[in-house]
């Protein structure tokens, strides 16, 4: 089984990240997240530049003493070996760049991702064939995990991020406690102290882990730490190790800026007095349970499970609302663009343990039932991980409209058409304070707002005129604000409203609008065009849309523009009643 679902994920990968459209689909390998934990590499190994980096905005700070990397170094471990492969292989071919972003080091990357899929599946079902579960119970939760969540995305199509490195770490820290469980050992000991480590330096909040340790013990934890507690040269070897690992990411700290603490995220951070659970859990852009129901059956298994193991039922319960708290209470609750609820993928090997006490001993109709909805699952995952590379499921800002539009279509016509921006704010602890707000209703001259070719109109939302955007018209209304106005080292969130009026259907598909910050020389540094349209809107109606878009801190002299492009000129549309609120963090 496990042998299978390698293969498939391979199959996806070499089509998605080989073959694709363009011939060079590997390029998409190391991208956003990606680029940091890859940069470790590059900076160490080929450019030598560590702490003297070129500033790249996705992951280079600049600070006083030199260049950081804001992100933690274990997936740069992981990535390693692969690396080192593809980059030999690089330097045998003089015709292609020496510089790390040759296809060689890209696809090994790629083929390292199958490697620690296959290991961290091998690892769970060694930990579930050791809990005593049944063959056929064990074959349907790893194709349930493999093809049937967001592993199989992130297996696949993006291993350059975290998560198929996380998912393999705790496998084999969880099959290792096993091990503990049943006879301490200093070996044992030892591997999962080492593996505890790797786990905090790929995402430090998943040393949650430990919590997890009475879920594989179950009533033997005690006796656990008991016999250990006995053992002081084991554990202190093992602490020692655990030390030694870790250690790492300070010292690379210091190679880059001379201190030995750093904080890379600046500008992010937890929002523990209002995490959101309920859209985590529950809702349409990315929700877990929605997204990806197979785990919906392993949450009602930890309920399940009190009947015959207290101990590993409570154990569960405090680990799902520990890890969910502490995921919802990160600023960006939804982790970005991507497929699915990403960040719960490191705690799949966790989840799956009491799913797979509670089938063991399910057997009739009841074992068909939870057979059939974990194919059910299976399918929907599968059909969703198609719209989603196809354009149908929107990469960011998907909701409950837009779902219902997409979901479950395949065909043409809804490929391409959701658009809009609706994000949350930058990292605001201390509350945002409304610095600008205004209305422009087209009838008369207003403060921020200008351009845009104005003409009077019958059916015009209010009063009287509105601003025409056709063929002919590259560019509508303009939006400008400049530090006279805005204020300077506070991030920035825009709420944006508009009347849309399509004389035809889908008239608008193309129109865009833009967000962009301009320095003194006119040199924009932040831009971000979006579809104008959420969805494709009714012709013949004037619509109510919004956006709401963050913007990054603005330095003096520099000027915020918001503005519509017709970029292709085959846009037609009318637009009323423009409104503006720019509201900024308050210090903190």
């Amino acid at each position: 089984m496990v042998l299978a679902m390698v293969c498939i994920t391979a199959f996806f990968s070499v089509y998605g990240l080989v073959v694709g459209a363009d011939g060079e689909p590997w390029k998409q390998t190391i991208r956003s997240d990606a680029k940091g934990y890859y940069g470790y590499l590059q900076a160490l190994f080929i450019r030598h530049d560590l702490g003297h980096e070129v500033f790249v905005t996705e992951y280079v700070q600049l600070t006083p003493d030199g260049t950081l990397n804001k992100y933690f170094c274990g997936t740069s471990l992981f990535m390693a070996p692969w690396f080192a492969v593809g980059h030999a292989l690089a330097l045998s071919d003089p015709a292609i760049p020496q510089n790390g972003t040759s296809a060689y080091e890209h696809k090994a990357i790629s083929i390292g991702g199958w490697v620690y899929l296959a290991c961290g599946l091998l690892a769970l079902r060694a930990l579930l064939l050791g809990l005593g579960i049944r063959d056929g119970v064990i074959a349907w939760l790893l194709a349930g995990l493999s093809v049937g969540t967001p592993l199989l995305q992130f297996g696949a199509f993006q291993p350059g991020w975290s998560h198929v490195y996380s998912f393999c770490a705790v496998s084999c820290f969880l099959f290792a406690v096993h091990r503990l469980a049943l006879r301490s050992s200093l070996a044992w000991t030892v591997t999962a102290a080492v593996l505890l480590a790797l786990i905090v330096l790929i995402r430090p909040v998943n040393l949650i882990v430990v919590l997890a340790i009475p879920v594989v013990a179950g009533a033997s934890t005690s006796a656990l730490f008991a016999r250990l507690w006995q053992q002081p040269l084991t554990w202190f070897l093992a602490a020692l190790c655990f030390a030694l690992v870790v250690a790492i990411q300070p010292l690379l700290w210091h190679a880059q800026t001379g201190h030995w603490l750093e904080w890379g995220y600046k500008g992010e951070g937890f929002h523990w007095a209002r995490p959101e659970i309920a859209k985590v859990l529950f809702g349409f852009r990315r929700g877990l349970f929605l997204w990806t129901p197979f785990l919906l059956l392993a949450a009602i298994s930890v309920v399940l499970l009190w009947r015959r193991d207290r101990t590993r039922s409570i154990w569960s319960v405090l680990y799902w609302t520990a890890n969910t708290y502490i995921i919802s209470s990160w600023w960006i609750w939804y982790y970005g663009s991507g497929f699915g609820a990403r960040v719960f993928i490191d705690h799949y090997p966790v989840f799956v343990i009491p799913l797979a006490l509670v089938l063991h001993h399910v057997h009739g109709g009841w074992w068909s039932t939870a057979r059939f909805f974990i194919a059910a699952s299976i399918a929907l995952n599968l059909a969703q991980m198609w719209q989603y590379h196809n354009g149908i499921l929107h990469h960011e800002s998907m909701d409950r409209t837009k779902y219902q539009y997409s979901f479950l279509q395949f065909d043409d016509a809804h490929k391409g058409r959701l658009g809009g921006n609706y994000q949350v704010p930058l990292f605001h602890p201390n509350g945002m304070e409304m610095i600008l707000e205004e209305t422009c209703g087209m009838d008369d001259s207003c403060s921020f707002w200008s351009g845009g070719r104005r003409v009077p109109w019958e059916f015009a939302y209010s009063p009287a005129t509105v601003c025409a955007i056709d063929p002919f018209t590259e560019f509508g209304l303009l939006f400008e604000a400049s530090t006279d106005t805005l204020p300077v080292g506070r991030a920035l969130y825009l709420e944006v409203g508009l009347q849309r009026f399509d004389p035809r259907f889908e008239s608008s598909l193309s129109m865009l609008a833009v967000t962009e910050v301009v320095n003194e020389a006119d040199s924009a540094y932040f831009y971000e065009p979006f579809p104008l349209n959420p969805i494709p809107g009714i012709p013949g109606y004037w619509e109510q849309l919004e956006y709401r878009i963050p913007v990054p801190p603005l330095a003096p002299g520099d000027r915020l523009r918001f503005y519509f492009w017709n970029r292709d000129k085959n846009a037609e549309v009318l637009i009323d009643d423009v409104f503006m609120r720019v509201s900024a963090a308050n210090p903190y």
